[in-house]
């Protein structure tokens, strides 16, 4: 496995996955917690680093995915997942999981058949969504009402196409949440993201793990889940 936080649930297993992507941060020690959080509840959570040693040059290289939908990141997504479902502890069922730049990543792979299950939290929507919807699979997603960089429009444009594509989703926008809602981070990017209007919303961040684990334990589920094409 890649350089990453891997979270192991107590027990024998076999455990369903979830690959974890993070913010534009990289693997914080809000991506420990995330990580932890999946494991105490039965999950085998993995979240590679989606940058290479923090070389600036990789880093300008993950952006530019995430605006276009291409490049080497989603080459280590596919790698992080396949390093997930060859371990003896994992089911071989596997969601992935992001967060705002993450979440942009989860929405865009749970598009291509690449997972059982996307977890999509207040990642950005790409303006053409049909090449996305070629194989798709189950999304749950949660959004911020008062985001000031995903748009509300955006989230219902979202909703409406996974809805007309009959795409099981679970999509929510809580109306009073910022970005970045349900993550916690400490010092010295706590103050970075409360200046950019971010903040952690306790009771809404409670409310969208336990839609996200409900979700989860029905779509990784074997008799709910379809061939993911590897």
């Amino acid at each position: 496995m890649r350089k990453g936080h891997l979270s192991v649930p107590s027990g024998a297993g076999p455990f369903p996955g979830v690959i974890v992507l993070h913010d534009a941060f990289g693997l914080t020690g809000d991506v420990a917690r995330q990580c932890a959080h999946l494991a105490a509840n039965g999950y085998l959570a993995y979240a590679p680093s989606l940058y290479e040693g923090g070389n600036p040059r990789c880093v300008k290289q993950v952006f530019q995915g995430a605006l276009k939908g291409t490049g080497p990141v989603f080459d280590r997504i596919a790698e992080a997942r396949g390093a997930l479902t060859a371990r003896d502890d994992c089911t071989g069922y596997v969601a992935v999981a992001g967060f705002c730049l993450g979440g942009q990543f989860a929405l865009i792979a749970g598009g291509r058949g690449l997972f059982d299950a996307a977890v999509v939290n207040y990642g950005l929507v790409p303006k053409d969504l049909d090449p996305l919807l070629t194989a798709p699979c189950p999304v749950v997603g949660s959004f911020g009402g008062k985001d000031t960089i995903v748009p509300v429009a955006d989230v219902e444009r979202y909703r409406e196409a996974l809805t007309a594509a009959s795409v099981p989703h679970d999509i929510k926008l809580y109306p009073d949440a910022p970005h970045g809602f349900i993550q916690s981070h400490g010092d010295p990017y706590k103050t970075m993201i409360r200046v950019g209007g971010m903040h952690h919303v306790p009771e809404d961040a409670q409310d969208a793990w336990t839609r996200i684990f409900a979700f989860l334990d029905t779509h990784l589920e074997p008799e709910f889940v379809s061939d993911p094409g590897f």
